[in-house]
């Protein structure tokens, strides 16, 4: 699931629409200058490029560890919507 489809769950859980905008690397690298060393960054930026158009690493770790079939993102996103309200 990619990150604007992330945020298009997100917001429907909230009853309303969000704007998703993508970073570009550089504006990526501006915003971790001095919180996340440069290699970090590099290896971050290289792992995001090589997922692009691939399929997701789908495991049964959760199903394993808990005996039950994990939520799907649309399900943890109703379950927790009032965490994306708080404060605001």
């Amino acid at each position: 699931m990619t990150q604007a489809a992330q945020v298009e769950v997100i917001g429907d859980a909230l009853g309303r629409r969000i704007t998703f905008e993508e970073m570009t690397k550089d504006e990526f690298r501006s915003l971790s200058e001095g919180t996340v060393p440069s290699p970090v960054v590099d290896m971050l930026l290289a792992s995001f490029r090589a997922a692009v158009g691939q399929p997701p690493y789908i495991t049964t770790a959760v199903a394993d560890i808990l005996g039950t079939a994990p939520r799907t993102f649309r399900q943890w996103a109703v379950d927790h919507a009032t965490a994306f309200t708080e404060g605001s």
